[in-house]
């Protein structure tokens, strides 16, 4: 089956289809005269499509007028009708032949070269040294590719301020990538001590350039010295050499913050007591114009604003605006809050204020609060401690 396939589409084989109400017989004729047929299927009462060798449909012919059929080709398939299509096309293939031809050429040069990493040197420099070395704008990719390690390594002696330099080639573009010399700070910049920060008890110390002025165990204050920036030498003659270092080190403490939240026992809080008004007003841009009020309202009141946009503004000013002010006259009545209502409230404040008062990634070991009432108020204080880094240079 497979084998009569290959055959059939290396020969050129027809999708056709036949209609009458003698397929049948048509088809029936046709193997009689020597025709093969396959994949038949019978899309409707009377109408046939199959499949057979292109030069085959011509021994239909004659059968279609006897048998009252009328036949049609749908599709033609094979290696014959495929060059025939091509070949009606070669004016296309050869422009597409012609147009890959070009590229492929035109892929083996190199057409954008890039220079990265270089801020103090200039970059027109660098692009005339490589022209010299001979990386220019269309010369080969080959040609490059066997002489990158020679080009690297006379880019490097041609610009002492390069500390490396390496040379990618992607496609047509050439990527050359420079990290250029870190020069070294001028004297008075490397010389320095290490202050705390803040208040502290150390809790350890680790120097590594400068002389320590503080042990395990003491308390600084914000502003201390801590690793002084200068080291001394003892000559075999007995005598000290002093000499200006710039103080490396880290000092660690246990450092101590202080949160205090003050919460009244007793507030006020409003009553409503009858009166009431209700007051309309139209905004345009920022200009308002009252339209009609209903009710009054006379001493201390509290106010509820209900606003209705018509023609939103481009900012955060709408355009137009219907306004409904509602007033209502109330008395301020002192009210007692419980302790343990304040309590829970200082709470609540506190575990908000921990987190601005301590450093980003910085964790308290421990949390130890108080409180007590003073004057129907609440006074409530958390004392966090941590261990943190606090030198710094001065």
């Amino acid at each position: 089956m497979i084998s009569q396939r290959i055959s059939a589409f290396c020969q050129g084989y027809l999708v056709a289809m036949v209609k009458g109400a003698r397929s049948e017989e048509l088809l029936n004729r046709g193997l009689a005269e020597g025709a093969v047929f396959w994949d038949i299927k019978r899309k409707a009462p009377g109408t046939i499509v199959f499949k057979l060798h292109a030069w085959q449909f011509s021994v239909l012919r004659p059968h279609f007028y006897r048998t009252g059929t009328r036949g049609k080709i749908l599709r033609r398939r094979g290696w014959p009708f495929f060059l025939r299509r091509v070949w009606r096309k070669k004016g296309w293939l050869l422009g597409m032949a012609l147009f890959l031809s070009l590229l492929m050429s035109l892929s083996s040069f190199i057409w954008f070269i890039e220079v990265s990493g270089v801020e103090e040197l200039d970059q027109s420099r660098v692009r005339q040294e490589l022209t010299t070395l001979g990386l220019y704008p269309g010369v080969s990719r080959r040609q490059i590719k066997q002489k990158r390690d020679w080009l690297i390594r006379e880019l490097r002696i041609r610009l002492p301020e390069a500390l490396w330099v390496t040379l990618r080639i992607k496609g047509v573009v050439s990527e050359v990538v420079i990290a250029e010399k870190t020069a070294p700070p001028p004297m008075d910049e490397v010389r320095g001590n290490l202050v705390a920060a803040k208040e502290g008890l150390i809790t350890s110390i680790l120097v590594i350039d400068g002389t320590p002025l503080v042990r395990e165990g003491d308390t600084v204050s914000q502003g201390e010295l801590l690793i002084l920036g200068e080291t001394g030498r003892t000559h075999l003659d007995g005598t000290v050499e002093a000499r200006k270092v710039k103080a490396v080190g880290q000092v660690r403490a246990r450092v101590w913050y202080e949160i205090v939240i003050e919460e009244p026992l007793t507030v006020l809080e409003p009553k409503a007591t009858g009166g009431y008004q209700t007051a309309y007003s139209f905004r345009v841009g920022q200009r308002l114009f009252p339209l009609f009020s209903r009710g009054k309202v006379a001493g201390a009141v509290i106010q509820d604003r209900v606003v209705k946009t018509i023609i939103p503004g481009r900012n955060r000013l709408s355009l137009v605006e219907i306004i409904k002010d509602t007033f209502q006259t109330v008395d301020w009545i002192a009210a007692a809050v419980p302790p343990e209502t304040a309590l829970a409230r200082a709470k609540k404040k506190g575990e908000d204020r921990i987190g601005s008062a301590l450093l980003s990634g910085i964790q308290p070991n421990t949390i130890r609060e108080f409180w007590e009432v003073q004057s129907e108020v609440l006074h409530y204080r958390l004392i966090l401690e941590t261990e943190e880094e606090i030198a710094v240079p001065d």
